[in-house]
């Protein structure tokens, strides 16, 4: 409120630098912020909590439950299947990437962020989205090709990220596979956002023979000391046969 002035019933913005000279970057986004405050009416009252799911801004428990029993809102949700096998850091992953979370240069852009080059930095082909870093991506698909045939199970194929993570319900395999497929979803998720965050901010080149032999040896470390079948050997997993 410091930097809001009424002046004759009329808003006003005050600004006080302290360079003397202001970047054009900054006086750009200064002018885009002065546009989205333009409709802004501000006001002497002390900021308090509003929730928008009452009409008055109130909480209740019972405008809650109305809420969450709601069948249409209710019809539009995707549960998320969280793998026990794998560490928390790859389900966390897994539900911030499908709730549309993760500082893809996209979603950067979306938010107003000033970012210099939009293209996806693995493939340099097309605009780095979710759907496209993690599904269409030509770096994606190979790994994607790779560790469905190393599983002996259909080339793993999605439109969506919601698909992806769907994707070991609809195998016609042992419970024990289906298992584990869900959990290398998640882990070449992982392992493709750590590779891309090494290339853009250490300048790491992305291998994807590494990135395979990644999700191979982090499944067996994990899935024979997490999950309910300790008994699997190193030969067994590499062959993936009697999964």
């Amino acid at each position: 409120m410091d930097r809001v002035k009424i002046v004759d019933s009329v808003q006003v913005f005050e600004w006080s630098w302290i360079a003397d000279h202001v970047p054009a970057e900054a006086a750009e986004e200064l002018q885009q912020l002065s546009i989205l405050l333009t409709g802004v009416q501000m006001s002497k009252q002390e900021d308090r909590w509003f929730w928008s799911a009452s009409s008055e801004g109130v909480f209740s428990v019972k405008a809650l439950k109305r809420l969450l029993f709601d069948e249409h809102r209710l019809g539009q949700v995707f549960i998320l299947d969280w793998c026990k096998w794998v560490p928390a850091k790859c389900n966390i992953l897994a539900w911030r990437l499908e709730m549309g979370k993760i500082a893809t240069r996209e979603a950067l852009i979306k938010r107003q962020i000033h970012v210099e080059d939009s293209v996806c930095p693995l493939c340099n082909s097309e605009e780095e989205s979710a759907d496209h870093l993690f599904i269409s991506c030509y770096v994606a698909s190979v790994i994607w090709n790779a560790v469905s045939s190393w599983c002996k199970i259909p080339c793993i194929f999605a439109f969506s990220i919601k698909d992806l993570f769907g994707v070991h319900s609809n195998l016609k395999v042992s419970e024990r596979k289906k298992e584990a497929v869900q959990g290398f979803i998640l882990i070449v998720c992982w392992s493709i956002w750590r590779a891309r965050n090494n290339l853009v901010f250490s300048n790491k080149p992305v291998k994807i023979d590494c990135i395979v032999s990644e999700v191979k040896v982090l499944g067996f470390l994990w899935f024979k000391n997490r999950s309910r079948f300790k008994s699997l050997d190193w030969k067994e997993w590499v062959s993936f046969v009697n999964m």
